[in-house]
């Protein structure tokens, strides 16, 4: 699991213990997380539903930074990125959610999600981290951008438009205008506020809502 990987390494990076309360108990949560949503669909289904066993890709690597580098790349990734895409978009599921069955699940994911980010963005605000480090850290951006902001638009492909309503389900149009307002309103602001120059990462966007063939560009239409 993701969050197992990025504790280990927060204790190396020398997060300080409030962060490393904070992935200790993310890792917990994911779990929760899963058996919640099994339980969930299981009241859907009427009947059992399995979960496949979870994933342990390799912590990804950046071997032309330095290991502490390398680990605030890691944690700005999974955490400060990913996660705080993933309260957007859950924050969208919430408000499209009408039926009782649904409402508390997401709330629950939802809380524990924004605590999640908290851990990615706190370490790129970490004192350890010299004007150095965040210069690097800056100019790899665009690319931890494109990774995960391309895998959440290749994941929503699978998430039809035209679904029941009401049941915390949102397609892929919707996914689209979520990751696309979360950039401008929380991701590019975030990295300014923990002094990270956003310059280029701003650049990413623009390219990306430039291309025709983007799916940043469609959601601007349909924001």
């Amino acid at each position: 699991m993701v969050f197992t990987q990025l504790h280990a390494e927060l204790r190396l990076f020398g997060a300080n213990e409030g962060v490393l309360e904070l992935s200790a108990r993310a890792i917990e949560d994911e779990a929760f997380h899963a058996e919640l949503c099994r339980l969930t669909a299981e009241l859907y289904l009427q009947g059992p539903a399995t979960l496949a066993p979870p994933a342990h890709p390799p912590a990804p690597a950046f071997p032309v930074c330095s290991a502490r580098v390398s680990r605030a790349l890691f944690a700005a990734l999974h955490s400060a990125i990913n996660e705080t895409l993933a309260v957007s978009y859950l924050s969208a599921c919430l408000a499209e959610a009408e039926s009782e069955t649904p409402q508390p699940v997401l709330k629950a994911i939802l809380s524990d999600e924004v605590r999640h980010a908290r851990i990615g963005w706190a370490v790129l605000g970490s004192p350890k981290l010299s004007r150095h480090d965040r210069v690097t850290i800056a100019s790899f951006m665009p690319a931890l951008l494109d990774v995960c902001v391309g895998t959440w638009l290749a994941d929503s492909e699978d998430c039809p438009d035209h679904l029941p309503a009401g049941h915390g389900h949102i397609g892929r149009s919707k996914i689209a205008v979520a990751i696309d307002q979360t950039l401008d309103d929380v991701i590019l602001p975030g990295l300014e506020h923990v002094r990270v120059d956003g310059t280029l990462a701003r650049r990413w966007v623009a390219d990306a809502r430039g291309s025709s063939e983007s799916a940043l560009s469609r959601a601007r239409s349909l924001a």
